[in-house]
Protein backbone atom coordinates (compact mmCIF):
# COMPACT_ATOMS: atom_id res chain seq x y z
CA UNK A 1 0.00 0.00 0.00
CA UNK A 2 1.10 3.57 -1.01
CA UNK A 3 2.28 5.71 2.21
CA UNK A 4 0.37 8.98 1.51
CA UNK A 5 0.64 12.48 3.32
CA UNK A 6 -1.85 15.33 3.09
CA UNK A 7 -0.58 19.18 3.37
CA UNK A 8 -2.73 21.40 4.98
CA UNK A 9 -2.18 24.93 3.88
CA UNK A 10 -3.51 27.35 6.56
CA UNK A 11 -1.16 30.54 6.75
CA UNK A 12 -3.39 32.99 4.76
CA UNK A 13 -5.40 36.39 5.80
CA UNK A 14 -8.66 35.38 6.13
CA UNK A 15 -9.46 39.09 4.74
CA UNK A 16 -12.66 38.25 2.95
CA UNK A 17 -13.94 36.15 5.96
CA UNK A 18 -13.28 38.59 8.40
CA UNK A 19 -12.43 36.58 11.34
CA UNK A 20 -9.48 33.71 10.95
CA UNK A 21 -10.51 30.80 9.33
CA UNK A 22 -8.67 27.96 10.62
CA UNK A 23 -9.54 28.52 14.64
CA UNK A 24 -13.33 28.94 13.98
CA UNK A 25 -15.69 26.26 15.73
CA UNK A 26 -17.32 24.13 12.92
CA UNK A 27 -18.49 21.28 14.85
CA UNK A 28 -17.45 19.35 17.35
CA UNK A 29 -14.08 20.94 16.57
CA UNK A 30 -12.64 23.72 14.24
CA UNK A 31 -12.18 24.31 11.05
CA UNK A 32 -8.78 23.05 10.94
CA UNK A 33 -9.19 20.18 13.59
CA UNK A 34 -12.28 19.09 10.97
CA UNK A 35 -9.59 18.97 8.19
CA UNK A 36 -6.63 17.24 9.98
CA UNK A 37 -9.37 14.60 11.42
CA UNK A 38 -10.71 13.99 7.50
CA UNK A 39 -6.75 12.62 6.68
CA UNK A 40 -6.27 11.17 9.82
CA UNK A 41 -9.37 8.80 9.75
CA UNK A 42 -8.11 7.18 6.99
CA UNK A 43 -4.66 6.27 7.81
CA UNK A 44 -2.96 8.99 6.25
CA UNK A 45 0.62 8.70 7.32
CA UNK A 46 1.76 11.97 7.31
CA UNK A 47 -0.38 15.17 7.83
CA UNK A 48 1.35 18.87 7.64
CA UNK A 49 0.06 22.36 8.61
CA UNK A 50 1.27 25.17 6.84
CA UNK A 51 1.72 28.31 9.26
CA UNK A 52 2.22 31.99 8.58
CA UNK A 53 -0.09 34.54 10.13
CA UNK A 54 -0.94 33.79 14.08
CA UNK A 55 1.37 30.80 13.53
CA UNK A 56 2.24 29.95 17.34
CA UNK A 57 -1.98 29.66 17.48
CA UNK A 58 -1.99 27.53 14.46
CA UNK A 59 0.82 25.54 15.83
CA UNK A 60 -0.30 24.75 18.88
CA UNK A 61 -3.88 23.94 17.43
CA UNK A 62 -1.84 21.36 15.01
CA UNK A 63 -0.05 19.65 18.04
CA UNK A 64 -3.20 19.64 19.69
CA UNK A 65 -4.67 17.39 16.58
CA UNK A 66 -1.55 15.46 16.43
CA UNK A 67 -0.16 16.09 13.38
CA UNK A 68 3.23 18.55 12.46
CA UNK A 69 2.97 22.33 12.00
CA UNK A 70 5.58 23.71 9.88
CA UNK A 71 5.92 27.75 9.28
CA UNK A 72 5.87 29.16 6.38
CA UNK A 73 8.09 32.17 6.65
CA UNK A 74 6.77 34.21 3.04
CA UNK A 75 3.27 33.85 3.31
CA UNK A 76 2.66 37.33 2.10
CA UNK A 77 3.64 36.33 -0.54
CA UNK A 78 0.62 34.17 -1.17
CA UNK A 79 -0.60 30.32 -1.81
CA UNK A 80 2.00 28.94 -3.46
CA UNK A 81 4.90 29.80 -1.43
CA UNK A 82 2.91 27.73 1.44
CA UNK A 83 2.44 25.09 -1.09
CA UNK A 84 5.88 25.26 -1.33
CA UNK A 85 6.50 25.36 2.05
CA UNK A 86 4.58 21.95 2.45
CA UNK A 87 6.07 19.77 -0.31
CA UNK A 88 9.62 20.23 0.89
CA UNK A 89 8.42 18.95 4.23
CA UNK A 90 6.95 15.61 2.83
CA UNK A 91 8.91 12.76 3.76
CA UNK A 92 11.68 10.66 1.51
CA UNK A 93 9.11 7.56 1.77
CA UNK A 94 5.80 9.53 0.08
CA UNK A 95 4.27 8.05 -2.84
CA UNK A 96 1.56 10.85 -3.35
CA UNK A 97 -0.08 13.68 -1.31
CA UNK A 98 -3.53 15.48 -0.58
CA UNK A 99 -3.32 19.08 -0.91
CA UNK A 100 -6.45 20.32 0.81
CA UNK A 101 -6.46 24.41 1.54
CA UNK A 102 -7.50 24.75 5.01
CA UNK A 103 -11.24 26.80 4.47
CA UNK A 104 -12.24 23.63 2.33
CA UNK A 105 -13.69 21.54 6.02
CA UNK A 106 -16.43 19.50 4.59
CA UNK A 107 -14.65 16.72 2.31
CA UNK A 108 -15.98 13.62 3.83
CA UNK A 109 -14.19 10.67 5.53
CA UNK A 110 -15.58 8.67 3.06
CA UNK A 111 -14.69 10.50 -0.11
CA UNK A 112 -10.86 10.53 0.54
CA UNK A 113 -11.85 7.07 1.85
CA UNK A 114 -12.71 6.25 -1.96
CA UNK A 115 -9.72 8.57 -3.21
CA UNK A 116 -7.13 6.47 -1.70
CA UNK A 117 -8.93 2.98 -3.02
CA UNK A 118 -9.04 4.57 -6.14
CA UNK A 119 -5.77 5.67 -6.42
CA UNK A 120 -4.07 2.58 -5.45
CA UNK A 121 -5.91 0.98 -8.40
CA UNK A 122 -5.29 2.76 -11.16
CA UNK A 123 -2.01 4.99 -9.86
CA UNK A 124 -2.62 8.26 -11.33
CA UNK A 125 -0.52 11.21 -11.53
CA UNK A 126 -3.10 13.38 -9.97
CA UNK A 127 -6.77 12.01 -8.60
CA UNK A 128 -9.30 14.88 -8.48
CA UNK A 129 -12.58 14.31 -6.64
CA UNK A 130 -15.12 15.62 -9.33
CA UNK A 131 -18.57 16.61 -8.04
CA UNK A 132 -21.32 17.59 -10.65
CA UNK A 133 -18.44 18.12 -13.16
CA UNK A 134 -16.73 20.32 -11.45
CA UNK A 135 -12.98 19.21 -9.93
CA UNK A 136 -12.97 19.82 -6.36
CA UNK A 137 -10.68 19.36 -3.45
CA UNK A 138 -8.41 17.67 -2.58
CA UNK A 139 -6.76 16.53 -5.48
CA UNK A 140 -4.30 13.52 -4.54
CA UNK A 141 -0.96 14.58 -6.26
CA UNK A 142 1.82 11.67 -7.28
CA UNK A 143 5.16 12.32 -5.77
CA UNK A 144 6.58 12.11 -9.38
CA UNK A 145 5.24 16.12 -9.75
CA UNK A 146 7.17 17.60 -6.62
CA UNK A 147 10.05 18.34 -9.53
CA UNK A 148 7.55 20.36 -11.49
CA UNK A 149 6.21 21.69 -8.23
CA UNK A 150 9.20 22.93 -6.07
CA UNK A 151 10.65 24.37 -9.79
CA UNK A 152 7.74 26.20 -10.81
CA UNK A 153 7.86 29.98 -10.34
CA UNK A 154 4.81 30.41 -9.14
CA UNK A 155 2.54 31.82 -11.74
CA UNK A 156 -0.84 31.07 -11.62
CA UNK A 157 0.21 28.58 -8.25
CA UNK A 158 -0.52 24.95 -8.12
CA UNK A 159 -3.35 25.01 -10.39
CA UNK A 160 -1.04 25.86 -13.32
CA UNK A 161 1.69 22.81 -12.63
CA UNK A 162 -1.58 20.40 -12.30
CA UNK A 163 -2.64 21.75 -15.67
CA UNK A 164 0.79 21.28 -16.90
CA UNK A 165 0.60 17.37 -15.90
CA UNK A 166 -2.85 16.41 -17.32
CA UNK A 167 -1.80 13.20 -18.57
CA UNK A 168 -2.25 10.91 -16.81
CA UNK A 169 -4.46 12.97 -14.77
CA UNK A 170 -7.74 11.39 -13.82
CA UNK A 171 -11.26 12.25 -11.92
CA UNK A 172 -13.33 9.90 -9.28
CA UNK A 173 -16.80 11.58 -9.37
CA UNK A 174 -18.44 11.39 -5.44
CA UNK A 175 -21.08 12.52 -4.45
CA UNK A 176 -19.80 15.10 -1.91
CA UNK A 177 -20.60 18.50 -1.90
CA UNK A 178 -17.95 19.51 0.34
CA UNK A 179 -15.08 19.20 -2.32
CA UNK A 180 -16.33 22.58 -3.90
CA UNK A 181 -17.20 24.09 -0.32
CA UNK A 182 -14.76 26.47 0.44
CA UNK A 183 -15.25 29.15 3.10
CA UNK A 184 -14.43 32.83 1.50
CA UNK A 185 -17.33 34.65 2.96
CA UNK A 186 -19.25 34.77 6.51
CA UNK A 187 -22.22 33.31 4.50
CA UNK A 188 -19.95 29.82 3.22
CA UNK A 189 -19.17 29.58 6.98
CA UNK A 190 -22.98 29.68 8.21
CA UNK A 191 -23.64 27.20 5.29
CA UNK A 192 -20.53 24.98 6.72
CA UNK A 193 -22.15 25.03 10.00
CA UNK A 194 -25.76 24.13 9.52
CA UNK A 195 -24.37 20.80 6.74
CA UNK A 196 -21.32 19.53 9.15
CA UNK A 197 -21.42 15.97 9.64
CA UNK A 198 -24.61 15.86 7.48
CA UNK A 199 -26.08 12.23 7.30
CA UNK A 200 -27.71 12.68 4.48
CA UNK A 201 -27.32 14.18 0.85
CA UNK A 202 -28.43 17.53 0.03
CA UNK A 203 -30.07 18.12 -3.43
CA UNK A 204 -27.17 18.42 -5.10
CA UNK A 205 -25.69 15.55 -3.73
CA UNK A 206 -28.86 13.16 -4.49
CA UNK A 207 -28.17 14.38 -8.31
CA UNK A 208 -25.48 13.12 -8.19
CA UNK A 209 -25.75 9.78 -6.52
CA UNK A 210 -28.91 9.41 -9.44
CA UNK A 211 -25.66 10.22 -12.16
CA UNK A 212 -23.36 7.90 -10.32
CA UNK A 213 -26.02 4.68 -10.06
CA UNK A 214 -27.23 5.75 -14.01
CA UNK A 215 -30.60 5.76 -11.82
CA UNK A 216 -33.04 5.35 -14.69
CA UNK A 217 -34.99 8.74 -15.06
CA UNK A 218 -38.49 6.43 -13.96
CA UNK A 219 -36.70 5.97 -10.96
CA UNK A 220 -35.65 9.62 -10.42
CA UNK A 221 -39.03 11.30 -11.18
CA UNK A 222 -40.55 7.97 -8.50
CA UNK A 223 -38.22 9.44 -5.96
CA UNK A 224 -39.12 13.02 -6.63
CA UNK A 225 -42.84 11.93 -5.81
CA UNK A 226 -42.17 10.09 -3.53
CA UNK A 227 -39.70 12.94 -1.64
CA UNK A 228 -43.38 15.53 -2.30
CA UNK A 229 -45.72 13.29 -0.66
CA UNK A 230 -42.91 12.88 2.43
CA UNK A 231 -42.38 15.99 3.24
CA UNK A 232 -46.16 17.30 3.23
CA UNK A 233 -46.26 13.90 5.73
CA UNK A 234 -43.45 15.53 7.54
CA UNK A 235 -45.11 19.30 7.71
CA UNK A 236 -48.07 18.17 8.84
CA UNK A 237 -46.69 15.79 11.70
CA UNK A 238 -44.49 19.05 12.82
CA UNK A 239 -47.80 21.27 12.95
CA UNK A 240 -49.28 19.01 15.30
CA UNK A 241 -46.23 18.16 17.68
CA UNK A 242 -45.40 19.97 20.44
CA UNK A 243 -41.53 19.68 19.88
CA UNK A 244 -39.10 16.67 18.90
CA UNK A 245 -39.88 17.76 14.92
CA UNK A 246 -39.08 15.21 12.40
CA UNK A 247 -35.99 16.58 9.79
CA UNK A 248 -37.68 17.27 6.97
CA UNK A 249 -34.21 17.69 5.17
CA UNK A 250 -33.71 14.51 6.21
CA UNK A 251 -36.60 13.09 5.06
CA UNK A 252 -36.23 14.72 1.72
CA UNK A 253 -32.40 13.50 1.14
CA UNK A 254 -33.97 9.70 1.95
CA UNK A 255 -36.60 10.16 0.22
CA UNK A 256 -34.68 11.25 -3.01
CA UNK A 257 -32.45 8.06 -2.61
CA UNK A 258 -34.60 5.79 -0.97
CA UNK A 259 -34.37 3.50 -4.32
CA UNK A 260 -30.63 4.33 -6.04
CA UNK A 261 -30.15 0.40 -5.75
CA UNK A 262 -33.52 0.38 -8.14
CA UNK A 263 -32.99 -2.97 -10.47
CA UNK A 264 -30.36 -4.93 -8.36
CA UNK A 265 -31.48 -8.21 -6.38
CA UNK A 266 -32.49 -6.35 -2.92
CA UNK A 267 -32.61 -3.18 -3.98
CA UNK A 268 -33.00 -1.90 -0.57
CA UNK A 269 -29.49 -3.64 0.72
CA UNK A 270 -27.21 -2.19 -2.34
CA UNK A 271 -29.50 1.18 -2.09
CA UNK A 272 -28.16 1.60 1.51
CA UNK A 273 -24.45 0.22 1.11
CA UNK A 274 -24.38 2.66 -1.61
CA UNK A 275 -25.30 5.48 0.80
CA UNK A 276 -22.66 3.83 3.26
CA UNK A 277 -20.26 3.94 0.78
CA UNK A 278 -20.53 7.98 0.72
CA UNK A 279 -21.15 8.75 4.21
CA UNK A 280 -24.85 9.26 4.41
CA UNK A 281 -25.52 6.84 7.05
CA UNK A 282 -28.77 7.83 8.27
CA UNK A 283 -30.68 7.81 4.93
CA UNK A 284 -28.86 4.42 3.94
CA UNK A 285 -30.58 3.34 7.38
CA UNK A 286 -34.04 4.35 6.02
CA UNK A 287 -33.35 3.08 2.45
CA UNK A 288 -32.49 -0.12 4.15
CA UNK A 289 -36.43 -0.62 5.79
CA UNK A 290 -38.17 1.17 2.86
CA UNK A 291 -39.11 -2.12 1.40
CA UNK A 292 -41.19 -3.42 4.83
CA UNK A 293 -41.40 -1.99 7.83
CA UNK A 294 -42.94 -2.87 11.41
CA UNK A 295 -43.36 -0.01 13.89
CA UNK A 296 -44.76 -1.20 17.48
CA UNK A 297 -47.29 0.68 19.18
CA UNK A 298 -45.30 2.34 21.98
CA UNK A 299 -42.58 3.79 19.09
CA UNK A 300 -43.04 7.32 17.64
CA UNK A 301 -43.30 7.87 14.14
CA UNK A 302 -39.61 8.52 12.61
CA UNK A 303 -37.92 9.94 9.51
CA UNK A 304 -38.34 6.52 8.99
CA UNK A 305 -41.60 6.10 8.42
CA UNK A 306 -42.38 8.63 6.75
CA UNK A 307 -40.04 7.92 3.61
CA UNK A 308 -41.80 4.30 4.05
CA UNK A 309 -44.88 5.25 3.52
CA UNK A 310 -44.68 7.71 1.42
CA UNK A 311 -43.43 5.50 -0.99
CA UNK A 312 -46.20 3.24 -0.76
CA UNK A 313 -48.60 5.96 -1.51
CA UNK A 314 -47.13 6.59 -5.10
CA UNK A 315 -46.73 4.23 -8.30
CA UNK A 316 -44.12 5.52 -10.45
CA UNK A 317 -45.14 9.58 -10.10
CA UNK A 318 -48.92 8.59 -9.27
CA UNK A 319 -50.68 8.51 -5.99
CA UNK A 320 -52.38 5.12 -5.19
CA UNK A 321 -54.32 3.74 -2.54
CA UNK A 322 -51.95 1.33 0.01
CA UNK A 323 -53.86 -1.61 -0.69
CA UNK A 324 -54.20 -1.24 -4.57
CA UNK A 325 -50.43 -0.84 -4.49
CA UNK A 326 -50.10 -4.20 -2.75
CA UNK A 327 -52.81 -5.99 -4.44
CA UNK A 328 -51.07 -4.84 -7.82
CA UNK A 329 -47.84 -6.71 -6.40
CA UNK A 330 -49.61 -10.10 -5.76
CA UNK A 331 -51.09 -9.73 -9.05
CA UNK A 332 -47.37 -9.15 -10.30
CA UNK A 333 -45.98 -12.34 -8.34
CA UNK A 334 -49.00 -14.38 -7.77
CA UNK A 335 -47.13 -17.16 -9.54
CA UNK A 336 -44.43 -17.37 -7.13
CA UNK A 337 -44.57 -19.72 -4.04
CA UNK A 338 -45.21 -18.07 -0.61
CA UNK A 339 -45.42 -14.62 -1.96
CA UNK A 340 -48.73 -13.73 -1.45
CA UNK A 341 -48.68 -14.65 1.77
CA UNK A 342 -45.81 -12.43 2.09
CA UNK A 343 -46.98 -9.12 0.40
CA UNK A 344 -50.47 -9.66 2.64
CA UNK A 345 -48.28 -9.85 5.48
CA UNK A 346 -46.50 -6.67 4.22
CA UNK A 347 -50.10 -4.86 3.49
CA UNK A 348 -51.24 -5.80 6.96
CA UNK A 349 -47.73 -3.55 8.54
CA UNK A 350 -48.50 -0.54 6.35
CA UNK A 351 -52.00 -0.50 7.16
CA UNK A 352 -51.39 -0.37 10.66
CA UNK A 353 -48.39 2.64 9.89
CA UNK A 354 -51.33 4.14 7.77
CA UNK A 355 -53.76 4.08 10.49
CA UNK A 356 -51.27 5.49 12.86
CA UNK A 357 -50.47 8.32 10.41
CA UNK A 358 -53.69 9.30 10.13
CA UNK A 359 -54.87 9.48 13.87
CA UNK A 360 -52.06 11.66 14.68
CA UNK A 361 -52.45 13.71 11.79
CA UNK A 362 -56.11 14.09 11.53
CA UNK A 363 -56.58 13.90 8.29
CA UNK A 364 -56.11 11.02 5.56
CA UNK A 365 -52.57 10.03 4.33
CA UNK A 366 -54.09 8.68 1.14
CA UNK A 367 -56.00 12.05 0.52
CA UNK A 368 -53.28 14.24 1.80
CA UNK A 369 -50.82 11.98 -1.13
CA UNK A 370 -53.20 12.62 -3.65
CA UNK A 371 -53.52 16.51 -3.23
CA UNK A 372 -49.72 16.66 -3.00
CA UNK A 373 -49.94 14.75 -6.65
CA UNK A 374 -52.67 16.13 -8.21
Amino acid sequence: MSALAAIIPAAGFSSRMGDFKPLLPLGDGTVLSRCVDVFRRNGVEQVIVVTGRRSDEVTEAAHQAGVVAVHNADFEQGMYSSVLTGVRALGDDISAFFMLPVDIPLVRSETVSRLVDDFEQASPSILYPCFMGERGHPPLISRSLIPAIVNHDGTGGLRTVLDQNETGARDLDVADFGTVHDLDYPADYTLAKSLVDSPYPNHEECCQLWEMYSVPLNIVRHCQAVSRVAEALCQQLNCLRNGDCLDAALVRGAALTHDIGKGTKRHEIVGAERLHAHGFHVAADIALEHFDLLLPSEEPITEKEVVFLADKLVCGEKPVPLKVRYMNKIEQYRHEPGVEQAILGRLERATDIMARFDREMGVSTEQLAQEVLA
